[in-house]
């Protein structure tokens, strides 16, 4: 198994042995590839951009752009993995809403060292699941994975998936029965929405990454932003 792994790090000697950590435990999980240490998040950037990086331990805390900027600046490429290393917890919610495969506390040993990697080694892809449902007199079947989110409007349920829309008069809390409760977020009586296409999550509304903003429910808020900070932390760790 091969990775092009990038350290970043502005302290001259944690970048140093990091970088001699992360290639023990490489060796050990019989990972080869090349080990690239930077001291800025702006060394890295350039470089990424030249030869990609599959993976990044990247410092929170730099000089110039932060770690998280860094990150940002590349949250559109899901090719490379970041694995965040600080000192402080402030940056883990924001850290996992960029796909972040781990969130490690300084300093950081080979046993968690190695559970980061292996989060970043790429899973068989599961059996896409399919919701049946009724539109006019014919089942349409839909990939519940493709599914963005469904407003109801008039008592009409429309399902807004990555390429159509298709409208149902099976009520959303029939639907909601049928979804994956671990993905989907019904963060009002009239919309349930699939976590994995939120963009950014407000204190009273979500943001979708086509730019679509709804509004959550006055009445369990912090609920909400609770789930969803739940399902972040299982995303990241590959659950």
């Amino acid at each position: 198994m091969w990775f092009d792994i990038a350290v970043v790090d502005d302290n001259e000697e944690e970048l140093k042995e990091l970088t001699e950590r992360i290639g023990n435990v490489c060796s050990r999980m019989n990972i080869s590839g090349r080990l690239c240490p930077f001291f800025s998040g702006e060394e890295f950037l350039a470089a990424n951009a030249v030869q990609r990086f599959d993976i990044a331990f990247m410092d929170v805390y730099l000089e110039g752009i932060s770690g998280i900027e860094t990150a940002k600046s590349l949250s559109p490429d899901k090719s490379c993995r970041f694995i965040f290393m600080t000192v402080s917890t402030d940056h883990a919610i924001e850290a996992f809403a960029l796909n972040a495969a781990h969130y490690l506390l300084k300093p950081a040993g080979d046993e968690v060292i190695t559970e980061a990697i292996r989060r970043c080694i790429p899973k068989p892809p599961k059996k896409a699941r399919v919701l049946e449902i009724k539109s006019g007199k014919i089942a349409v079947p839909i990939p519940i994975d493709k599914i963005r989110y469904i407003e109801v409007k008039n008592k009409l349920c429309m399902i807004h998936t990555d390429k159509e829309r298709i409208d149902t008069h099976t009520s959303l809390s029939t639907l909601c029965t049928l979804l994956d409760d671990g993905i989907f977020l019904r963060i009002q009586q009239s919309f349930a929405v699939n976590m994995h296409y939120i963009d950014s999550f407000f204190f009273d509304r979500i943001v979708l990454r086509n730019g679509k903003e709804i509004t959550l429910s006055r009445n369990n808020k912090t609920e909400l932003r609770e789930r969803y900070q739940s399902f972040l932390f299982h995303l990241a760790r590959g659950e």
